[in-house]
């Protein structure tokens, strides 16, 4: 840690290449929770209709319409239980395959109700990691076991066994591996949408949402944000003289020496053709300043076919209220004044003054 900064303690800290999969955050567990109750309110309607249907034996009715207000009770529980934790939420799937093992119990004859285990199996194959999904269907396929070889004729047992186990495992298998390639899709939309394919900072869209919500954490909790804007010497003139690709080797030069000097903490971006940006929080002028230095140096260290120098641009939030157009103009002056000096220096400037400007 440079001088001028401190912990960034519990703050988040957003990664533009991070998995999107977030079975763990409020959205999914929100969904989770509709899906619960979307499921055991499905099993009461279907119970209610079998008990309502001509039926010549309707010595089960009794039992199945206890069942169906069970899967009522629970269904409005998830429904107006806003709250309720994960753990709850995640034993929706294994709790759904128990009262179809008792539906299966009560029913005369055991007909079709086995195949209602691919309901809850469903949700978990969508909704919950495989390890945990392979967890729940296990108990579905040993609770069905259970109540076949209690409660159902020794003729039906085996076969209907095996046709549980091959409609719900291959249904749930399916529907696993195709949640996996679509997430591994959307991760890979997500990176193209967010980082700069040559160098693998974050584009300059990712950087604006990321400089106001630093800009934002700092206002709530009083705290400082620096910003250094930096690029490279006469790029033109590198590309003029040498082509193109050494262009681009400079350039993926500089986001490698960055991303090898930065804290985790700090936020990498490209910004322009040949201009790049930290976002540093909770560091002040003169943490920046030192960090800067270190890039600088880094680079004049690094083994180049041609020399490449940096102009960089410095400044930091200082007080309540710098927008994040004024944090990114005075970084901006302050990388104009470092051209203006003769390159391959650092400027600093204040966002204050910008934002009273």
């Amino acid at each position: 840690m440079y001088p001028g900064t401190m912990p960034l303690g519990a703050a988040r800290v957003i990664d533009p290449s991070r998995p999107v999969d977030d079975r763990h955050g409020p959205s999914a567990q929100r969904r989770l929770r509709h899906a619960g109750a979307l499921l055991f309110g499905a099993g009461a309607l279907t119970l209610c209709l079998v008990t309502f249907t001509p039926d010549p034996d309707a010595s089960d009715h009794g039992g199945l319409r206890l069942a169906a207000l069970a899967c009522s009770l629970v269904a409005a529980l998830l429904v107006v239980w806003r709250s309720a934790p994960g753990p709850v939420l995640h034993a929706v799937p294994p709790a759904g395959a128990l009262m179809v093992s008792v539906v299966m119990a009560l029913a005369e004859p055991v007909g079709l109700t086995p195949a209602f285990f691919l309901w809850p199996m469903l949700v978990a194959a969508y909704f919950l990691p495989p390890r945990e999904v392979a967890v729940d269907v296990a108990i579905a396929f040993a609770a069905c076991a259970v109540t076949l070889a209690l409660f159902v004729e020794p003729g039906l047992r085996i076969a209907t066994f095996i046709g549980v186990v091959a409609i719900v495992g291959v249904a749930s298998a399916v529907v696993v591996t195709l949640r996996a390639e679509v997430l591994q899709l959307v991760e890979r939309l997500r990176a193209q949408a967010t980082l700069d394919s040559l160098t693998g900072a974050a584009n300059r869209w990712e950087f604006e949402r990321r400089l106001q919500e630093e800009l934002q954490r700092a206002e709530r909790t009083a705290g400082n944000c620096a910003l250094l804007v930096f690029d490279i010497d006469h790029f033109k003139r590198i590309n003029d003289s040498f082509g193109h690709a050494a262009g681009d080797d400079a350039l993926r030069a500089i986001a490698r020496e960055a991303r090898a000097a930065k804290r985790g903490t700090d936020f990498f971006a490209r910004i322009g053709g040949e201009e790049f940006a930290l976002i540093l929080p909770d560091t002040d002028l003169d943490g920046a300043t030192v960090l800067a230095e270190a890039l600088r140096a880094a680079l004049a260290r690094a083994a180049l076919t041609h020399p490449v120098t940096l102009s960089v641009g410095v400044t930091d939030r200082a007080t309540s209220g710098v927008t994040a157009t004024a944090l990114l103009a005075g970084a901006d002056a302050a990388l104009y004044a470092a051209k203006r000096q003769g390159r391959d220096r650092i400027a600093r400037a204040s966002a204050a003054r910008m934002l009273a400007a």
